[in-house]
This record gives structure tokens, sequence and C-alpha cells, in this order.
């Protein structure tokens, strides 16, 4: 018979997954939400596909402007009122959107606020599972969490048909904002039996215990693969289409690519967990072969956009959970602060991918745009190998100093 309290903590630790999976989702969706129905928006209100655009990388920028400072707070605060604190305000920025989004002005500064948020959140989801789930599953809970994004994507894509189609977009936004409210009520509380660092013995505020040099390099390795998938996501469907394949068909190479990405971010962290590999390490490889799948699509015709959308999501997207998981092993004084720090790379990075992407495209077309890819999750996976060095003679380092 299974101990009861070993079968609580597994009850526990599933339901933290699963809340914190939904809560990221909905961190995302006001963004995904308006690449969806953009369609929807540029017809009612009005206004052009770039300031569409320019309005989402408004999102972006603000949260990777506040992404330090929301770290920060979330590691004051705590996970649960740090998350709670920022899915009320998702839902407040996606309700108001609905309701008040009569101009590219007003749609930008809510999709502000929803950033702000967003960088609020991401550290929150982040503490919460690092206090929640036992260290030798984190792996595994961490990808469960970053599965959110990708996740969003997906659930902005349904919501044209069945929502934005049928009822109006203003419906699809009010959905995500009771979706967040939800989320909200059903965080699990605060562990009692995990003190969660907000000061250090001096009693200053709890600190990340890597230099920041290290942790701007954490930075620079998310903005390359942020990069690349926020181009790929992006890109993948026009540049199907553009090689001969049909639309409809063009349209499945995004969605198996997504689901894909998902399914091998699921695996990563399990194989983390049981193999006991540092996730740096792993990450590395994931950079790597991503890279060669980015090689693949560079060839630009249509059987490798049937064939590259398995080694390019599945390992050039599989990467946020173990990242996140390699700066919290590093940093247990102060995760949140810590992975703040480190997010501010993979928001800038989410913005530029796009933004980038299409000036590449506009230059020179869909084969130097996936050269370019390959590219920066190269030099991103030579960085991460510069990272784990220096981990390692930090820690060294240490060692010698307690001696």
């Amino acid at each position: 018979m299974q101990d009861p309290s070993i079968a609580s903590t597994a009850i526990r630790e599933r339901r933290a997954w699963m809340i914190v999976a939904v809560g990221t989702m909905c961190s995302a969706l006001p963004v995904f939400l308006t690449g969806a129905v953009g369609v929807q928006l540029r017809d009612d209100l009005d206004i052009t596909a770039t300031a569409i655009g320019l309005s989402m990388g408004v999102s972006f920028a603000v949260a990777a402007l506040l992404s330090a400072p929301m770290g920060r707070l979330a590691q004051r605060l705590g996970p649960q009122r740090g998350f709670r604190a920022g899915l009320a305000t998702t839902a407040s920025a996606v309700v108001a959107i609905s309701m008040f989004a009569d101009s590219v002005l007003a749609l930008a500064l809510l999709l502000a606020v929803a950033g702000a948020a967003n960088a609020l959140n991401q550290p929150s989801a982040n503490l919460l599972l690092a206090s929640h789930v036992d260290p030798q599953r984190l792996g595994f809970a961490f990808a469960v969490k970053q599965s959110g994004m990708p996740a969003a994507a997906l659930v902005g894509g349904v919501a044209v048909p069945a929502v934005a189609l049928t009822v109006g977009w203003e419906w699809a936004y009010a959905g995500a904002g009771v979706l967040a409210l939800v989320v909200m009520v059903l965080l699990p509380p605060d562990r009692a039996d995990v003190a969660i660092p907000t000061r250090s013995s001096s009693g200053k505020a709890a600190r990340p215990d890597m230099r920041t040099s290290l942790l701007a390099l954490y930075a620079a390795v998310g903005f390359l693969g942020a990069m690349h998938a926020g181009a790929m996501v992006g890109f993948i469907t026009s540049g199907a289409e553009e090689s001969g394949i049909s639309p409809g068909v063009a349209g499945l190479v995004l969605s198996f690519g997504s689901a894909t990405g998902i399914a091998s971010r699921l695996y990563q962290g399990w194989r983390v967990d049981k193999s006991g590999m540092l996730p740096i390490q792993r990450l590395i490889l994931l950079y790597f072969v991503g890279g060669l799948g980015a090689l693949v699509l560079a060839v630009d015709v249509p059987i490798t956009y049937l064939l590259a959308p398995i080694p390019a999501f599945a390992f050039g997207w599989a990467w946020p959970g173990l990242f996140n998981l390699s700066v919290i092993r590093n940093n247990p004084s102060a995760p949140g602060a810590a992975t703040g720090i480190t997010q501010i790379g993979v928001f800038i990075g989410a913005a530029a991918g796009p933004a980038l992407g299409g000036v590449i495209v506009d230059a020179g077309g869909y084969r130097w745009l996936w050269l370019t890819g390959a590219a920066a999750l190269f030099v991103g996976s030579a960085l991460a190998a510069l990272l784990r060095r220096e981990i390692r003679a930090s820690r060294l380092d240490s060692e010698r100093v307690a001696r």
C-alpha cells in the first residue's frame, strides 16, 4: 500500500504542474490571441497589420524592461501572491481589450499592461514550482510549465474559428480573462514547510548566487534561442506556402511542429530528471541539433518543410524548461530574482525574432531566414558551452575558498 503522505505529495505536485502550465498559457495568450485574430482586428478597428505587429512588440518590450524588477518583486511577495497579482493583471488587461480596445493606441497600451503582468508571472511561476515540486522532478515540472507557451499558440489558433468568427473577437479575449481568474483562484497555497528566501543573512534583499555577468550570459543564450523560435513560429507557414505547399497543409506544418515541440519539452524534462544530466549540458545539444534542423529548412523546397519541423521544433524549441531549471539550480538563494534577469533575453528574443525575420524575408527570402536561425542556434550552443565551463570554474573557486 502506498504511503498516504507520498500520495498526498504526488497530488500536490501534479496540481502545481497543471495550474502553473495553464497560468503560463494565460500569461502568453494576450499576444498570441492578438496575432491569431489579427484579420478581425484589422477589419473592425481599421488598423494595419504593421500596427498590430508593433502592438505585440510593445508587450514583449515592456516585459523585457520590467523582467528584472518583477523578478525581485516576485521574490519578496512569494510565488502565490506574486502569481495571483500577475494573473489578476492579465485578466484585467484582456477583459479591458475586449471592452475598450477601439484603436491601435488602446490596444498597444493594454498589451503593454499584459506584458508587465507576464514579467511578474514568469518568475512567480518558477518560484511556485521550485517550492512545490521535489528537486528530482523539477525537470519535468518546468517542461510542463514551459509547454504553456506553445499551447497558447494552439489555443489562439483554435479561438479564431471557434469564437472570433462566430460571436466576435472580443469574446476570445473575455474568455482568456475568465480563464486567468479561474487559475488565480485555484493556485495552490504557499507551503509552510518551505521558506522562500527574501532576505540574506545580512538583512538585505536576497540576491542571485551567480555573478551578474553569468546571468547576462544566460540571457544571451535565451535571446538567441527565443529569436529563432519567434521567427520560426512566425514564418514557417508562409515559407511552406512559398515553397509550393498548399495553404491547408502549410497550416498543419505549424500545428504539427507546435505539438512536436510540446512533446519534446516534456521528454527533455523527464530525461534530465531520470539521467541526472546537467540541464545546461542538454541545452547545448538541443541548440546544436535544432540548428541542423534549421539548415534543412534552408534547402527551401516542399519536402524540407514536411521533414525539417521534426528536428527544428523537437530540438530548436524544446529548451525553455531546461533553461529555467539550470538558472534556478544555480541560484537557490533567489531563483525568482535570477530568472527575472535571464528572462530579459528571452523576452527580447521573442520580440526580435518576428521583426527581424520579416526584414530578412523581404531582403533575401526564406532561405536566408533559416540560415540566420541556424547560425543563432549554433552560436547559442557555443555560448551555453562557455557558460557551462564558467559555472564549473566558479564552483571550483568557491570550493578552494571554502577550504
